[in-house]
């Protein structure tokens, strides 16, 4: 029998939602190819978030309902209390969401003036030497994992993570707030660059957001 209390219980259940895209999929091409960010958003993104909020039920883990991403910034923030589903799938989540909504076709890969442009050009002397610099990291990062630009008291620094990791996992702890979030995983671009991961990432700086990244850095600053 199906209880009132049962069903008040499960509607009140807070669920971690996937980013809207702006685009469709075809639309990022030709740097990301159409059945990559299929696959890439459809099966592996929403597949966390499911398991993800499969996990925050079984566990009986309270969740904050805010905008943002508050509320899984607070669950990684204790994540070591819970199982590895938690780490994974929530790492999985937050990473992508920040990973989709730091990319804009549109744009181009333009940069335009403001305190983000400073920041890189003040600290890596040019905005194609930030770029060299990120995708070194992303080359010498061995296996699947992130690549992250971190914002810090006044520095920039660039960072990875292995497998879906997150800095602001308690079991990570890298300082600051993220700016930008790369995936490179394989599935995120083998089926196009195989294993050419440097012609992926000259892509995503294709489609990167800028714009994005200067607004996680104003509400650092903020």
């Amino acid at each position: 029998m199906i209880r009132l209390r049962d069903i008040i219980t499960e509607a009140a259940q807070p669920q971690f939602e996937p980013v809207k895209l702006g685009w469709k999929f075809n639309e990022y091409e030709p740097h990301f190819d159409e059945e990559t960010m299929r696959t890439h958003y459809n099966k592996h993104y929403k597949g966390y978030i499911e398991k993800l909020n499969k996990a925050i039920k079984d566990e009986n883990i309270p969740v904050i309902t805010t905008e943002g991403n508050d509320g899984i910034k607070a669950i990684l923030a204790t994540v070591s209390q819970y199982s590895d589903t938690v780490r994974n799938n929530g790492g999985g989540f937050l990473n992508h969401s920040l990973f989709f909504n730091g990319l804009n076709p549109d744009n181009k890969g333009k940069i335009n003036d403001g305190e983000l442009k400073t920041l890189i050009e003040s600290q890596f002397k040019s905005v194609d030497k930030f770029q060299e610099s990120f995708t070194q990291a992303a080359m010498d990062h061995f296996g699947s994992g992130w690549v992250w630009l971190m914002y810090n008291n006044g520095i920039l620094s660039i960072a990875t993570t292995t497998n879906q990791d997150n800095p602001y996992m308690d079991t990570v702890r890298i300082p600051g707030d993220i700016l930008i979030a790369l995936d490179v995983w394989e599935h995120s671009y083998y089926l196009k660059y195989k294993n050419e991961r440097e012609r992926y990432v000259n892509a995503f700086f294709k489609l990167i957001c800028y714009e994005a990244a200067q607004s996680r850095l104003m509400s650092a600053l903020s």
